[in-house]
């Protein structure tokens, strides 16, 4: 991991995602852990370079802010490929994967390590340098463990359950215990909330003061499937979002997981109390959820971003792909020009920062944020050309033909973990060999019949 006193990344096309858009060629200097200041190229800026300084050279480079997956199960990512073909409901309920317990006994304490930091190293070499990870399986793990290892910023999903499969709570104390180790470690717990055919007020009122007690967010599963809308409308006589609004369990800590099935008055009630969404578009295509109305949710000003899910539901932790899909699914429902590049990379960037309340430090380039960065290198076949000027096609390239594989440099907090594609924090290929001697020896010769 590449760290001097400066790193300076010269005369490169930045698109800064600040409050002006603007897009353009800069000097980035960053010193410690921040962006210590932005000069426009041919602005008459002189740079008096010192002796310890890090130079990158920005020719043939995108400097775009550090990209967020705002929803990922990273222990099962050992598990990638199964599951294809399947429901949501299918897997919960009459599948394989149900009667394989969504592969626990296969995803022991080892497996889930290695899953965690394979997933945050596919996110971190493709830009992503904040994610939220929703392990089903987060006690007795290390859970800081990965990120320090990779160097990834993040949150943590922390489930009320110490087997979401048996539904046993964990004891109060293991809970907070691992929400301040969290804490202490620089990483946010995050209070996760039942799933929606599990509410219960008494559940969530507990679970509530739960996450104003440690001042942060709690996260729902919220209008994913028509099938988790049918039973809260059978149980309590409204939706969803009704319900929790009625119930006084919708605010500004809600972060409400996929929100597939929002209809305009809802929409409207998620904005009026603060709450935020994250949506999966890949996701919710690949096991036929459905498509989220984003396109009505930015028009309202709610806070959205995107994330990519498991291994289950996508099989990539691609970010670039999931802002393409969610791009595509949002013009062939609402109209071609309903969503522009800016909002889908919006979405990846300062809008998943909004979601997390990390927006005055994270989500775009700008002096006195946190030097959060990835570098694309676009002197490449299906990237060329790029122009910026009177008429610019850099944000549409970003989104429509940009590659995870086409991240060439990372900084997170001025640290540089990768550097010309290389990752500066692990041992890739010794963790490639690992997960795959892992994969083959857990799931090549599983019987999926029995």
């Amino acid at each position: 991991m590449v760290k001097k006193k400066r790193v300076i990344i010269e005369n490169v096309l930045t698109v800064t995602m600040n409050e002006k858009n603007e897009i353009d060629e800069f000097t980035i200097i960053i010193e410690g852990e921040k962006i210590s200041s932005l000069y426009k190229t041919g602005a008459g800026h002189t740079i008096k370079k010192k002796k310890n300084d890090y130079i990158i050279e920005g020719k043939h480079r995108i400097a775009i802010p550090g990209l967020f997956n705002g929803h990922v199960h990273s222990d099962i990512t050992l598990a990638r490929g199964l599951g294809d073909g399947l429901t949501l409901y299918e897997q919960d309920n009459d599948s394989f994967v149900s009667r394989k317990k969504w592969f626990r006994n296969e995803l022991d304490r080892e497996a889930r390590y290695h899953s965690k930091l394979l997933q945050y190293v596919e996110a971190i070499k493709g830009g992503t340098t904040f994610l939220c990870d929703v392990p089903f399986w987060p006690y007795g793990d290390d859970l800081p463990g990965p990120f320090k290892r990779t160097g990834i910023k993040g949150a943590v999903v922390l489930d009320y359950r110490k087997d979401f499969l048996s539904g046993v709570e964990v004891e109060k104390e293991a809970y907070y215990d691992t929400a301040i180790n969290l804490k202490e470690n620089g990483y946010i717990p995050i209070v996760e909330g039942p799933a929606e055919e599990t509410y219960d007020i008494k559940l969530l009122e507990k679970l509530m003061r739960r996450a104003e007690e440690l001042d942060t967010f709690i996260q729902m599963h919220l209008a994913e499937t028509t099938w988790r809308v049918k039973i809260i409308e059978e149980r309590f006589g409204k939706r969803p979002v009704m319900f929790l609004n009625d119930e006084g369990f919708l605010n500004r800590r809600v972060i409400g997981s996929h929100g597939v099935y929002l209809n305009d008055e809802e929409i409207g009630i998620i904005k009026d109390t603060g709450a935020r969404i994250i949506n999966c578009p890949t996701a919710e295509m690949k096991i036929s959820d459905g498509i989220a109305p984003v396109v009505k949710l930015l028009r309202q000003s709610v806070p959205t971003g995107i994330g990519t899910d498991g291994a289950l539901w996508n099989d990539s932790a691609d970010m670039f792909s999931e802002m393409k899909s969610l791009m595509l699914l949002q013009r062939v429902t609402y109209g071609a020009s309903s969503i522009d590049a800016y909002s889908c990379l919006y979405s990846a960037t300062l809008g998943s920062a909004r979601v997390f309340g990390l927006d005055h430090e994270l989500g775009s380039i700008e002096t006195g944020k946190r030097a959060c960065i990835a570098l694309i290198d676009f002197n490449k076949p299906h990237l060329v050309p790029v122009y910026n000027g009177k008429m610019s096609n850099v944000l549409q390239t970003i989104i429509s033909c940009v590659r995870a594989s086409d991240v060439d440099t990372v900084l997170v907090d001025g640290k540089i973990i990768v550097e010309r594609g290389r990752l500066n924090t692990v041992d890739e290929n010794e963790l490639l060999h690992k997960c795959q001697e892992m994969g083959i020896n857990r799931f090549r010769d599983l019987d999926f019949n029995a």
